[in-house]
């Protein structure tokens, strides 16, 4: 038994909110990108694909500049139905006692037709609150005097409602009131959408909204280097001997199947590596393929479920819609249409091309449609896009592709 193995959950930690630094991998651009906006004094927005680590991004960098900051959950936000309320609980200690008003006691002396003696009088009076957002930042201000920042993490959980984006707003433009400038604070927008300065520039007396946000660069997928950075790092402490080819085909296959989602990756990993535990922590190339099935089955079920609704329901001798796809998959860019689908068969199945028009256009209209399309499809233009990334994800590794046949194979692992 090797004692200085650390634990598989304690080195990929897909879920884990702080940051692993025994496995962050250093992403310069970004951490350029969000170093300098924040060192601006201007709120920022931080925008990526779930699960492409931007809670680990913004943490790193703000840890290494020493910036003071306080994490608010928009998904709690929208529970309270109020971002302030959320940002308060978040700045204000629980039990802090709060004074609402005082009382006064008065005593006058009797006079002689009396036995002396003394009377007296209470008086309450209430004192006029102070509102409570400018209270907690009040309260975050007295840590220190140098730049603090609330995040709000989370945006997608509200960017639905119109009411706590219009709350947003109004906080954002409140913070260049004097009264708040005092305390020196500065937002982080955190979240999935990318269309929030426009949401904010066509809503209704916000136009000024956009101007004191910056968007800095999409956090985008990890690159294959990247990859292969986490899974060197990653089985190196757990003393399992993997180099040369072999870490490059195996970070390779990781990237592909993963899109190199950051959460993703460490999903995959995670599942490996149990697999190299259970095969006496040697590593083996063909258990690549019992990692591909727990990784499935732990992640991507619901996803499983939907690209098998769209396969061929029945065997046929060429299972177009099956191909199509597959080739899905194999698209580089975002969007696509036929002709590109079109190509990708005719390169993947040579032996299975007719002479007439393949119907190519026509399955992807199908994959469009239905109550849970694979697809979606461009009002303006005749080109599609995957629905979910996690749909592409489960094509990858639930399909291969038969080289004697020239067949799409399903994997029948979620029965």
């Amino acid at each position: 038994m090797n004692r200085d193995r650390k634990q598989i959950s304690d080195v990929f930690t897909p879920r884990l909110g702080e940051v692993n630094t025994s496995m962050y991998v250093e992403r310069p651009q970004h951490e350029k990108s969000l170093a300098r906006a924040l060192k601006r004094n201007s709120h920022t927005l931080l925008f990526g694909d779930s699960g492409n680590g931007k809670s680990w991004l913004y943490k790193k960098v703000m840890n290494e500049l020493g910036i003071p900051y306080v994490v608010a959950n928009c998904a709690n936000a929208s529970r309270l139905r109020s971002i302030t309320h959320e940002i308060c609980n978040c700045l204000i200690e629980p039990g802090t006692v709060t004074k609402l008003g005082f009382s006064e006691e008065k005593a006058a002396e009797v006079g002689a037709l009396f036995a002396k003696g003394t009377l007296k009088h209470n008086g309450s009076y209430s004192i006029s609150q102070e509102e409570p957002l400018l209270k907690a930042f009040k309260m975050f201000a007295e840590t220190t005097n140098q730049k603090k920042v609330i995040v709000l993490d989370n945006l997608e959980s509200i960017f639905s409602s119109d009411d706590l984006m219009e709350e947003l707003a109004d906080i954002v433009i409140l913070l260049d009131d004097t009264r708040y400038a005092e305390c020196n604070v500065n937002i982080l927008i955190v979240g999935v959408p990318n269309g929030v300065l426009h949401y904010f520039s066509e809503t209704k007396n916000q136009e000024s909204v956009s101007n004191r946000i910056q968007e800095v660069e999409k956090v985008a997928s990890l690159d294959r280097q990247q990859v292969q950075e986490i899974v060197r790092k990653g089985f190196e402490q757990l003393s399992i001997n993997i180099t040369g080819q072999t870490l490059i085909h195996l970070s390779e296959h990781i990237w592909y199947v993963t899109l190199g989602v950051a959460q993703r990756v460490h999903e995959y990993c995670e599942c490996l590596a149990y697999e190299i535990e259970d095969n006496e922590w040697k590593y083996d190339k063909d258990l690549l393929k019992y990692a591909d099935v727990e990784w499935l089955k732990q992640g991507l079920r619901n996803s499983y479920q939907v690209i098998e609704a769209h396969l061929n329901s029945r065997e046929t001798a060429v299972a177009r819609r099956n191909q199509v796809i597959f080739c899905i998959a194999k698209v580089r860019q975002h969007q696509f249409d036929s002709n590109d689908i079109d190509q990708l068969i005719r390169r993947e199945f040579p032996s299975t091309i007719p002479e007439t028009n393949m119907g190519v256009g026509s399955i992807l209209g199908e994959l469009a449609k239905g109550s849970n399309p694979l697809l979606n499809r461009s009002s303006k233009s005749n080109s599609y896009s995957i629905r979910d990334p996690r749909y592409l994800m489960c094509i990858r590794v639930a399909l291969h592709k038969d080289n004697d046949s020239q067949r799409v194979i399903k994997k029948k692992f979620l029965r």
